[in-house]
């Protein structure tokens, strides 16, 4: 993984705005990786975010602080956590160039094999919220027995279906993060969940605005173009914003 051009960043950052959660993720990686998109696409979602948390840890430094209300009385609670704590959690994942690994499950009487979710699993989905996760669990599914005869993943009772997520998240822990959040005010403890790929991209986009914002006062400031303002280095541009006046 490269550290992206200013340039590159908001080349990025503009065609992504209108996209997905997913196809953003897919669109930043693109930008810092060597690997052809549809094979990002089919990598897990544990890998995806880990991927865009060093994307992240680059930019913007190896700590990210995140803000969330309790629950309880409403009070502003924050938490910091380094980014290799999180990224840590994933093993030494490789990308997967053979196609979708299996993994097997053996709930009881049923036999499941399923693979991890995808950012090409994400995209595939529609309809409302309740309905697409459904689609993405039973997308999961590959092939499912029970007492060795064939199953529709549909028909596999509530018990198995929570096993499987158990067993998604035992193989690919930072598809869903959680952070252990305590109230300074009422003392309520509870886990917020850490949404990744929201996450970075509201961090990205607050630079890329802030970006543009130094081209245009030095744009107006020299009348120079957008292309040599940002081929500048951050510290020759933040040199010459320093000499105008505030």
């Amino acid at each position: 993984m490269r550290i992206p051009s200013a340039a590159e960043l908001l080349g990025t950052w503009d065609s992504a705005s209108q996209a997905s959660g997913a196809q953003r993720a897919l669109l930043l990686l693109q930008m810092v990786c060597p690997e052809p998109v549809e094979l990002l696409a089919q990598m897990p979602l544990g890998w995806i975010a880990a991927q865009l948390l060093k994307l992240r840890a680059m930019l913007l430094g190896p700590e990210i602080v995140c803000l969330a209300n309790c629950q309880q009385c409403g009070t502003l609670v924050e938490s910091s956590v380094l980014v290799e704590q999180l990224t840590a959690l994933a093993g030494n994942a490789e990308l997967e160039k053979a196609g979708p690994k299996l993994f097997p499950l053996q709930q009881g009487d049923y036999c499941i094999e399923f693979k991890l979710p995808t950012c090409a699993d994400l995209i595939a989905l529609h309809g409302n919220l309740q309905s697409a996760a459904q689609a993405l669990e039973l997308s999961q599914i590959q092939r499912a027995l029970h007492k060795g005869k064939v199953l529709e993943p549909s028909h596999l009772p509530a018990d198995v279906r929570e096993a499987l997520q158990h067993a998604v998240l035992e193989h690919d822990p930072l598809a869903h993060i959680e952070l252990s959040l305590t109230c300074p005010n009422c003392e309520l403890h509870w886990l917020e969940t850490l949404q990744v790929i929201d996450f970075v991209w509201t961090e990205i986009s607050a630079l890329a605005q802030r970006l543009l914002g130094e081209v245009a006062r030095l744009a107006y400031a020299f009348g120079w173009r957008e292309a040599d303002i940002l081929a500048m280095s951050d510290t020759r541009r933040r040199r010459y914003l320093e000499l105008l006046p505030s």
